[in-house]
Parts: structure tokens; sequence; C-alpha cells
């Protein structure tokens, strides 16, 4: 390809640039990527193979979060510590799954939530997790702070650095001081 850039780090830049601007041309997409117009062009053509791209590569994370969600784990802590990794790791095509005006929704949405579920379970079973709050909460909890936090640290609300452990934390403790 001859770029400066990996595959995976371009199209984060793409879809953070399509999140930021989604009515942007594929001109401004590439300005605001730091590439070329050629160079995108000969990357993927069009904005529609761009977004077929985007999706596919958000539709391969939402497999891998699968995969560790449905391995056997033995700790549910540094389960849950690996599915956050995996989230913040990808959280620009994760900001483009849930922010994207594409037609193409994410194929395993609704394993994603069965599969957390599941893993809430299985750690509510082994004590890790409080039985008090059934599973789905725990899985709407999770998802809605893991989006809020990674669109914070979009904002620069807050800081990237130490943000995943926060996460933890925050997840696991609350925010009383005990």
């Amino acid at each position: 390809m001859g770029l400066s850039y990996n595959e995976d780090e371009l199209l984060k830049l793409l879809a953070i640039a399509i999140v930021n601007s989604p009515r942007s041309t594929i001109k401004e997409l590439a300005e605001a990527s730091g590439i070329s117009k050629a160079t995108l062009h000969r990357f993927c053509g069009t904005r529609g193979n761009l977004e077929v791209m985007l999706n596919k590569k958000a539709n391969d994370v939402i497999d891998n979060i699968l995969l560790v969600l449905d391995s056997e784990i033995t700790d549910y802590r540094e389960g849950l510590k690996q599915i956050i990794l995996i989230h913040y790791e990808n959280k620009e095509f994760l900001r483009f799954m849930c922010g994207a005006t594409c037609d193409d929704g994410i194929e395993n949405w609704s394993f994603y939530f069965k599969a957390l579920d599941n893993f809430f379970l299985k750690g509510q079973k082994q004590g890790t997790f409080k039985i008090e709050i059934s599973v789905s909460t725990l899985s709407e909890i999770f998802v809605a702070l893991i989006c809020g936090m990674i669109d914070g640290e979009n904002r620069g609300r807050i800081a990237s650095a130490g943000a995943a452990e926060l996460f933890e934390n925050f997840f696991l403790y609350g925010a009383v001081n005990k």
C-alpha cells in the first residue's frame, strides 16, 4: 500500500473522521485523517467501500470480544479486565459502530449482549458480581459506561491514560468512598 500507516491505524483514523463529521466527503475524510485524497481512493475506492470496511472491522472487534466472553473464564475480574481492554484497544471502531449512519448494522449485536449477559451470570454464580443486580442490568450498565467513557475521552473530558483501569475500578467498586 505504501502508506506510513498500517491498515488498522488508518481505519481507526477514518472511523474517527466519519464519526466526528458524518456527512464529510472523501476529500474531507482524507484531510481529517492526514492522508491525501488519492491515497484514500487507492485504499478504499469510495466512501461506500470505506463504510463496508469499517463495518467489517467493527464486526471483527465484536467477534473478538465474543471469543473472550465465550471462553472458559476462571477469574471473572481478570475476564472483565480483558474485555475492557479489548473495548479500549478498539474504541474507534466501537464509536463508529455506535455512531455511524451506515445502513449495515453490526451483525453480532444481539450475540454480544447475550454473551455479556452470560459472562455476568457466570460471574455472579462464582461470586464476583452482585446477585442483587440482574445480568441484563449489569450488561446495560457496562455498555453505557464504556460508551460514555469512550465518548468523554473523545471530547477531551476524560484523559486517555488510565481510562481502562478507571473504568474497571468504577464498574467493580462504584464511586463511593467506603
